[in-house]
């Protein structure tokens, strides 16, 4: 617009000059016709000889003729350059909008060509995703029933599958532990103390009981009781959890097999012995009698002799098979969310592509594992990358930021309340719209 009336000043100013011109010359031509009559009309002197009439009027008319034709040929050549000049002007304007032009089609090409490359990036991802649970499978057990007994019965679990699996055992770890052991005495004072100020366990009021409950719960499943497991663990747990608590929960945990029914049936004897006191001494007498094969005195102790270790335990662990799937996962949810040519509203359409993908039970693990030492990156220790200006903590906050296990169903899982540690995510069953932070 501003160009347009630049243009519009320098032609009204051409035509300006060029009508003064041409009015002067049209001047000085009809004074040169009119002046000779005036000149001899009213002359002092005689031209009665036609000689002197003809000088005269030459005379008197060239100047002006000449004067026009001076006028007239300065204001063709004045034409013709100020059209070179406006046309060389707008040739320059014309060449600096194709270059202007340019770089726009040229920034959207290279625009389109960096979301063609992510996206076919993404696509590969998921992928690779899907290629990661089908190759999931698990050689498990389950409580059988034939007529006059129970047994244990093995059978292969694949796929998706094998989520479910691993949250059934998380689920019986904690069913298993929670009579065995007081999850709120089980931290160190200084950790506690630590969580106790955490603005996200106040402003949520988090039970630290519930919390330490699903965090060794789900390190243990994860990690398993093996040799090198318990290594891990207590490595994990130091500094949270009193060691003691610890060693206890690792050794009666540790004494449930996965397929042998014998030790299976001593294992239910320890289980179900009834207070907390009863299940220490037997889980403390089997060790005893694994140390020095000798055992107390006493009826209540025979039935747990022989409680040999050499069965496949029930806790076995599951990192080698899920290790790599969620650091997969967490692998794509960064990638889209670190996109800067992208609003959030795309990255969310494409993160819900790959929460598609998710199973109820994959989403009710993966809510187990943010808890955990393995999954706090995901919400509360988010990894910050700050060569992204703009963006905020809340924008690494992924599980909450693209609500990643909404499609868990209810209120709580076998009387975890999930809801409680992401009171801010949009679950698929609220009936009302959650009031969220703006995201980048």
């Amino acid at each position: 617009m501003e160009a347009n009336n630049t243009d519009e000043i320098k032609l009204y100013k051409l035509n300006y000059k060029a009508i003064t011109m041409l009015i002067l010359a049209f001047l000085a031509l009809l004074f040169s016709f009119i002046a000779p009559y005036f000149f001899v009309k009213f002359s002092i002197i005689d031209l009665t000889d036609t000689g002197e009439i003809g000088d005269t009027l030459g005379g008197i008319m060239n100047p002006f003729i000449a004067i026009g034709g001076v006028l007239l040929t300065y204001l063709a050549f004045y034409m013709q350059f100020q059209a070179n000049k406006l046309q060389r002007e707008q040739f320059l304007k014309q060449l600096e909008e194709d270059k202007i032009q340019f770089k726009i089609e040229l920034g959207e090409q290279q625009e389109q060509f960096k979301k063609t490359q992510f996206e076919n990036q993404f696509y590969e991802m998921i992928r690779l995703h899907r290629e990661n649970v089908d190759e999931l499978n698990f050689n498990g057990e389950k409580l059988a029933e034939n007529d006059d007994s129970l047994f244990i019965e093995k059978i292969v679990y694949e796929g998706k599958s094998v989520f479910k699996v691993i949250f059934n055992q998380f689920i019986i770890c904690g069913n298993e532990l929670s009579p065995f052991v007081k999850f709120n005495s089980v931290y160190i004072d200084d950790y506690k103390n630590k969580l106790l100020n955490e603005p996200y366990i106040k402003d949520n009021n988090i039970s630290l009981a519930l919390l330490a409950k699903i965090d060794i719960c789900y390190s243990i499943v994860f990690y398993g009781l093996s040799a090198e497991g318990i290594l891990v663990l207590k490595h994990i747990f130091k500094d949270k959890y009193r060691s003691d608590i610890i060693d206890l929960v690792i050794n009666y945990l540790s004494l449930k097999p996965a397929f042998d029914e014998q030790i299976f049936t001593k294992w239910n004897i320890i289980k179900n012995a009834g207070t907390r006191t009863k299940k220490k001494k037997l889980v403390t007498a089997v060790y005893e009698w694994r140390k020095n094969r000798n055992i107390p005195n006493d009826s209540a102790y025979t039935e747990i002799e022989n409680y040999h270790n050499r069965y496949i335990k029930y806790y076995g662990g599951h990192q080698f098979r899920i290790g790599h799937y969620y650091r997969h996962l967490y692998q794509m949810v960064s990638y889209v969310n670190n996109q800067t040519n992208i609003d959030y509203k795309e990255k969310y359409n494409y993160v819900k592509i790959l929460r598609a993908q998710l199973s109820t039970y994959e989403q009710a693990i993966f809510f187990a594992n943010s808890l955990s030492k393995m999954g706090e990156s995901w919400e509360f220790k988010p990894e910050i990358d700050f060569d992204l200006k703009d963006f905020m903590k809340h924008d690494f906050e992924l599980i909450t930021k693209y609500n990643l296990i909404k499609n868990i169903p209810g209120d709580t899982i076998y009387g975890v309340n999930f809801k409680q540690f992401y009171p801010n995510i949009q679950y698929e069953g609220d009936s009302s719209a959650k009031k969220r932070v703006i995201y980048k």
